[in-house]
């Protein structure tokens, strides 16, 4: 009899630790999916009210491409992002000693895909002071002059720099950087 008692009581303890490893896996479970039902619907962007004051949802609809036309896609916009980037070599300081011809190095880099033409904006004024003529891939301005002189001084500036498309009126992109002119 004292054995039937042991080899219940060993059936007991196996059964006892069969039904708690069950129920930890169950718990395991349960909060894998629950975690990942969270995680699911952070990835999707925040949904935006309807026109109707209703909340949208994801068409079930909707075709989605494969994962290499999707990469195709992704490939072209980081090539036109490219071609829009812009090389700038320039001298942040153009000094004239008259007010009028500064010596300033201003370039369109040959990394630059496009021609382009330099306008400079006096800050305090907004006043167009300066505009080259279109400048090729590798050119240069070294120096520049005014039609009427600044005062002595350093004066803010804007210079922009205005890629030109091949039909010569089209500007491809626009970059704007401090420039400051000084005379001494």
């Amino acid at each position: 009899m004292t054995q039937e008692k042991q080899g219940s009581g060993k059936m007991t303890k196996a059964s006892l630790i069969a039904v708690i490893l069950i129920l930890l896996a169950a718990i395991i479970t349960l909060l894998i999916l629950i975690l990942l039902k969270r995680d699911s619907g952070q990835s999707q962007p925040p949904a935006a009210p309807a026109a109707n004051g209703g909340i949208l949802t994801y068409d079930s609809t909707v075709v989605l491409d494969d994962p290499e036309t999707l990469q195709k896609l992704v490939d072209e916009m980081v090539r036109k992002a490219e071609e829009g980037t812009m090389t700038l070599e320039m001298q942040v300081d153009a000094v004239s000693g008259d007010g009028i011809t500064f010596s300033c190095y201003l370039a369109n880099a040959l990394e630059n895909n496009y021609d382009m033409f330099l306008t400079l904006y006096l800050d305090e004024t907004q006043e167009e002071i300066y505009r080259t003529g279109l400048i090729p891939l590798g050119g240069r301005i070294e120096t520049f002059s005014l039609e009427k002189a600044l005062e002595k001084g350093s004066h803010s500036c804007t210079l922009v720099f205005n890629q030109v498309e091949e039909d010569l009126q089209t500007i491809h992109a626009q970059v704007n950087v401090g420039l400051n002119l000084i005379v001494n």
